[in-house]
């Protein structure tokens, strides 16, 4: 069978997430998680997105045998809504998925969805350590001095996440690191200190 998903932030708190989904075109369902969606071996689930914090719920669903896409450009979904004039909803979008051809979808593997968290959550490091220096950049030398801590803190949590990245690449891609030992130096494949961290994998 067929799934289609819409994921979309929850009303109540607008910091959640609520899935919205379809199976083969019958009844609208209600789900917080993807592990709640009644999918089993052999069903297809595709969705608009896959938001960080529901990497879990999907990997409980490929361990069931389940294979999970997800669109591959979002600005597919509203130009399908215009063409048939379909709500700005969680039912309009999903009817809008199963108007997009399957070549639109990526299939993700458990490997893919581990390593793309890990990565989503190096960048949101990078962007908060980015946002610091702008800040250090204008301020007085006093001023610059309080700032400091903080930005050596985000640095060394970039460093760690920078490391799990590289070992998870190593025992999920055995090819990474036969480029790593063929290289001899780890600094050239995602280990290499400033911005360049994790540059391979990203």
């Amino acid at each position: 069978m067929k799934f289609y998903a819409d994921v979309h932030r929850s009303r109540r708190s607008g910091e959640g997430f609520r899935i919205t989904y379809m199976v083969d075109g019958k009844a609208f369902k209600h789900a917080d998680g993807f592990g709640e969606i009644t999918a089993g071996p052999g069903d297809k689930l595709f969705m608009d997105t896959i938001p960080p914090q529901h990497t879990d719920g999907a990997i409980e669903l490929l361990r069931r045998g389940v294979e999970v896409y997800y669109l591959r450009r979002l600005t597919l979904i509203e130009k399908i809504r215009r063409e048939h004039k379909l709500p700005k909803s969680a039912r309009g979008d999903i009817k809008a998925l199963m108007s997009i051809e399957e070549r639109w979808f990526r299939r993700v593997t458990e490997d893919f969805l581990v390593m793309r968290r890990m990565i989503l959550a190096y960048r949101s490091l990078s962007k908060t350590h980015q946002q610091l220096l702008n800040k250090y950049r204008a301020l007085s030398d006093a001023e610059r001095e309080v700032l400091k801590p903080a930005i050596s803190s985000i640095e060394k949590q970039m460093e760690e996440m920078a490391r799990m990245i590289v070992e998870e690449a190593g025992k999920r891609y055995p090819a990474y690191n036969v480029l790593l030992e063929g290289a001899g130096d780890r600094r050239q494949f995602g280990w290499q200190g400033g911005s360049g961290r994790a540059a391979s994998v990203c």
